[in-house]
């Protein structure tokens, strides 16, 4: 990486540089002047850009500012600016071999402000030859298309209300991108202008250092796969089959009433706008760069909240020896560990008589059962929650419900109970009221986790304190004076609140399993950092068969990475229909168990699993459960890299997903018609991520049987794949 000054023009200017990326900078205010994508050899000008910062009464500009001379750093260079009010710091970083920079804003305030806007920046980009898109996700109108073709319940949410959006600056051969490291930014399109900002609506004091969300700024080169870019999403043949099948009722559990499905429910989602291929790939490794490496190996869970163990808190032993039974289920099969079936281990009436004062001690029940985890090498995961005692639950309520000064103040009259069809008006903590924050970072923190019982941790709910669901995942608001939040929008304040305490957990317990469920699991790839696993986008469980369960596991995964840039490593695999019901028990799907636990496989390294522990399953699937799980962790270095075939999940094809290091890798291949079908594909970099010079031998592993061809890199193959079934290849000799 170079950082040069040029003096020669009539503008000095910087400029950052590696192998990919060239940013040109105005050295007299580190305002962007153009981009050159060294991929494609394609240059962008850039005019217009410039930095800003909003409150109550008035505005800063850069222009407002004094300026010092820019310093030059090993990674990048930093420019600083004065002013009577505040002073500033912006830091851009270009690391060698990376296709994106950063850049950082810090504001140091003289005095106590109300901060309700801060614009990272402005580009213009005046070149005739590009168009501009505005990509927002996740895609909430997919997600409830999907609900509603699955269960028939008719769940929308707000317009404009996802909290993610990446711009893209389209050229023939590549282009740009650019965007903010965080959920529910408010940034802007208006013809070629971008403007990248948000709104802390913070209460900052003075002396405060405010250290403010990234930018990014990164380049790709188109390849092939974006003339296909119509179908890189799910097929018509995968939602026909989601239609009308069953699964957990997460509507019930977020106290809403089902509606009935009709005959317009039952149609596809119009198409949306949606990344290239080379954008997605493009965004998914800046995203894998800068959240990753991964922290763990292979790690599948059970979900005791689905896997028919005790919701509420343990009333009796008996209660406790029927799961402490499940524990010995769950150990056969295999699995690393479990999430714990109820918030608090089930002592919601003691968190609920909690005071300010008061040290969480885990009752004599729920160290039984930690200890019995711990006995059968069973890792458990702490699961607390974050403004009220149980969400799901009508005995839940705020914690210290007597320091109403911590409550999120509302419109009307408060709300308790589960019932998410009036969440705004729900009665619960507020996360972005200080003096809460950190008690309950200490009951978290010092106290649950400092018991060493649990070696993994997870956090779900919402900021508004309901049972929710993804519909109810939106920016919420505060209207209390005395939080460190501005009166009303309290978004911003609250996620940096959980983004702490996240950080605080994994600062004192550097080993611990990190899984995040609701709210983070709806908003986006930003609100993941320090995280291991992401729960999944919809938590009904697979219904139907293995096959259909399966694809759904597939395609769920590829909408995460291709469409909401997570690294496939984050995300978490979730197999078999939920077993939290016990008025509506499925049938346990015995047959084809190697079709959804390999789609799982090939999807990511996290794998969660909803189990029938006191109904049963057959000792053989418990062992074939087992077996294949013990199969992923003697390949995970292979899992922990994915490069996903043409085609998605669909009857009439095969879809699959290649695992390289090298010229060594596996290549999963799935069948879900009920007629043999034949995979074509490259052996090559772009298509499996094939990086050998020589011909190899590639094996049929799964099923076993003697069939392997020679492949030249570059070379075409075909391979039958049974119906209804799931292949597994591999290079060379190199059988695990």
């Amino acid at each position: 990486m170079t950082c040069n000054m040029d003096q020669a023009s009539n503008i000095p200017s910087v400029l950052l540089a590696n192998a990919i990326l060239r940013i040109g900078l105005d050295a007299s205010n580190g305002c962007l002047r153009d981009v050159q994508n060294t991929l494609t050899d394609t240059p962008y000008a850039i005019v217009g850009d410039g930095f800003s910062v909003e409150f109550d009464s008035h505005a800063l500009r850069h222009t407002d500012m004094a300026a010092e001379l820019p310093h030059c750093t090993d990674t990048g260079v930093r420019f600083r600016f004065s002013h009577p009010l505040m002073a500033a710091e912006i830091r851009y970083e270009l690391l060698p071999g990376r296709h994106f920079a950063e850049k950082h804003l810090a504001l140091v305030f003289f005095h106590d402000v109300a901060l309700r806007r801060v614009t990272l920046g402005t580009p213009t980009f005046p070149a005739a030859d590009v168009s501009l898109v505005c990509y927002r996700y996740p895609d909430f109108d997919w997600l409830s298309d999907y609900v509603r073709m699955k269960h028939g319940w008719s769940l929308r949410r707000p317009v404009d209300s996802e909290p993610n959006r990446t711009f893209f600056v389209r050229s023939a051969n590549g282009g740009l991108f650019t965007g903010i490291e965080m959920p529910y930014d408010r940034s802007t399109l208006r013809g070629p202008t971008v403007r990248l900002e948000y709104t802390p609506n913070l209460k900052v004091r003075a002396g405060e250092r405010f250290e403010g969300e990234a930018m990014y700024l990164g380049v790709y080169r188109r390849g092939p796969r974006d003339l296909h870019a119509e179908t890189w999403k799910p097929t018509k043949s995968f939602m026909e089959c989601v239609a009308g099948s069953t699964g957990f009722d997460g509507a019930a559990a977020a106290g809403l009433a089902a509606k009935p499905q009709t005959e317009e429910m039952a149609t596809l989602p119009a198409s949306s706008i949606l990344p290239l291929p080379s954008e997605s790939a493009a965004m998914t490794a800046m995203a894998s760069d800068i959240l990753g490496p991964p922290r763990h190996g292979l790690t599948a869970f059970a979900c005791g909240w689905h896997s028919e163990m005790q919701q509420a808190g343990y009333h009796s032993d008996e209660e406790l020896e029927r799961d402490l039974q499940s524990l010995e289920f769950i150990r056969a099969c295999g699995v690393d560990g479990l999430t714990d079936s109820h918030p608090w281990g089930g002592e919601t009436a003691k968190m609920r008589e909690l005071r300010e004062d008061g040290r969480y001690v885990p009752g004599p029940r729920v160290l039984r059962f930690a200890n019995r985890a711990r006995e059968l090498g069973l890792k458990l995961t702490q699961w607390p929650t974050m403004n009220n005692t149980h969400p799901w639950r009508d005995y839940g309520g705020p914690f210290c419900s007597h320091r109403s000064d911590w409550l999120r103040r509302v419109e009307g009259e408060p709300l308790s109970g589960t019932n998410a069809d009036h969440f705004e008006r729900r009665k619960a903590n507020c996360v972005a009221c200080l003096p809460f924050a950190r008690w309950l970072e200490r009951i978290i923190v010092d106290d649950a986790l400092g018991t060493d019982l649990y070696e993994s941790w997870c956090m779900d709910g919402d900021f508004w304190g309901t049972g929710a669901f993804f519909h109810t995942t939106v920016p919420v608001t505060c209207l209390a004076a005395n939080h460190d939040h501005l009166p009303g929008d309290a978004n911003y304040a609250c996620q940096r609140m959980l983004s702490r305490l996240i950080v605080e957990v994994r600062r004192r317990h550097p080993g611990i399993y990190i899984i995040m469920c609701r709210p983070f699991q709806d908003l986006g790839i930003w609100a993941q950092r320090n995280v291991d696993a992401c729960f999944t986008l919809i938590e009904s469980g697979t219904a139907g068969s293995n096959v259909a369960g399966g694809d759904e596991i597939r395609t769920a995964s590829r909408i995460r990475v291709h469409h909401q840039f997570f690294p496939h490593w984050l995300d978490q695999s979730l197999l078999f229909p939920s077993f939290g019901n016990p008025a509506r028990k499925p049938a346990w799907p015995s047959a084809k168990l190697d079709y959804i636990l390999l789609s799982a496989l090939s999807c990511s390294p996290n794998l969660l699993m909803y189990l029938p522990t006191k109904t049963g399953i057959p000792d053989k699937d418990k062992a074939e459960i087992a077996e294949w799980l013990d199969w992923g962790r003697r390949n995970v270095d292979f899992l922990f890299v994915r490069r996903d075939l043409l085609d998605w999940p669909g009857r009439g094809r095969v879809d699959g997903s290649a695992h390289f290091q090298g010229e060594e890798g596996i290549i999963f291949l799935f069948n879900p018609d009920s007629v043999p079908q034949e995979a074509e594909f490259v052996l090559s970099r772009e298509e499996t991520g094939f990086t050998g010079r020589q011909p190899v031998t590639l094996r049929q592993e799964y099923p076993v049987m003697d069939r392997s061809q020679i492949v030249t890199p570059g070379a075409k193959v075909r391979w039958t794949v049974p119906e209804e079934g799931a292949v597994v290849l591999r290079t060379g000799n190199n059988r695990k």
